[in-house]
């Protein structure tokens, strides 16, 4: 995270998407990929501060139930909440409490699990709701009917914001109802291909006002155009934000994504 620490630092939270275990299992799932890393390497959410990571995804079994509990271990060992179905993340900030909730849709998820562990943030009395999906097509650059409908339902029932991640590339952004749906991420910090050839990513930023314990419609929304990697030719596994001609062409491409869907992005980075 070193060459984008210093946009994690100023926020209040940083979330990401955990996909892999942390683990010395060596009980392999019979996949394609399968990804582990030892118990250390939590340290590098620390070191890059990331605060919340979503373990709802495709991954976070590779190498068994135990690898799972190995993961939460670690992460609760490193004060890392995480997010997975029924276990929602909290954290409060000025004063006002933060709900962090995952789903996986690859692993199978129903509109009536998302309402319900809504339901339960609210009684918890979270002011700010963010779900995040796991779904979608990998290497699709549009959302499919299940990711809308999912991503409409988690808004109708209260989520603020929705981030979405496995299509390994980047998707569109929709304002609905006053609220964002991110439905790709992309990759960020991507271990799983020594040369992607699509390396365009982001940081999707919000800023949430809330007032006399209300959460205002006033939104403050940013894109910050990143590549994967620090090198154009390889995949060296660190991030990096863009600037010049690449930044203006990743900002081209997230509005043309967008098209449609009542959003669109200044030069600036920010939602107009």
């Amino acid at each position: 995270m070193k060459k984008v620490k210093k946009v994690f630092e100023k926020d209040d939270i940083t979330i990401v998407n955990f996909e892999g275990t942390l683990t010395n299992s060596s009980n392999r799932s019979p996949k394609t990929y399968a990804f582990k890393g030892p118990a250390e390497y939590a340290k590098i959410l620390k070191k890059g501060s990331v605060e919340v990571v979503n373990l709802a995804n495709n991954h976070s079994m590779d190498y068994g139930k135990s690898a799972f509990t190995d993961t939460t271990k670690t992460l609760k060992k490193n004060k890392i909440p995480y997010c997975y179905y029924g276990t929602i993340a909290y954290k409060e900030v000025n004063g006002v409490k933060v709900a962090f909730l995952g789903f996986s849709q690859i692993n199978g998820v129903t509109n009536a699990q998302v309402k319900e562990t809504i339901k339960k943030a609210k009684k918890k009395r979270a002011k700010i709701i963010i779900v995040s999906f796991h779904w979608g097509i990998e290497k699709s650059y549009s959302p499919n009917s299940t990711q809308k409908n999912l991503g409409h339902t988690a808004i109708d029932c209260g989520a603020s914001l929705v981030l979405g991640h496995h299509p390994h590339v980047l998707q569109g952004i929709e304002k609905y109802k006053g609220r964002y749906i991110v439905y790709s991420l992309g990759n960020f910090c991507f271990g799983g291909n020594v040369n992607p050839q699509d390396k365009d990513t982001m940081i999707f930023q919000q800023t949430f006002f809330v007032k006399k314990g209300k959460l205002l419609k006033k939104n403050d929304v940013k894109v910050i155009p990143c590549s994967l990697s620090g090198s154009s030719t390889h995949n060296d596994y660190q991030p990096r934000i863009l600037s010049g001609s690449e930044r203006k062409r990743v900002l081209r491409k997230i509005n043309g994504m967008s098209k449609g869907m009542h959003v669109k992005f200044g030069s600036n980075g920010k939602a107009k």
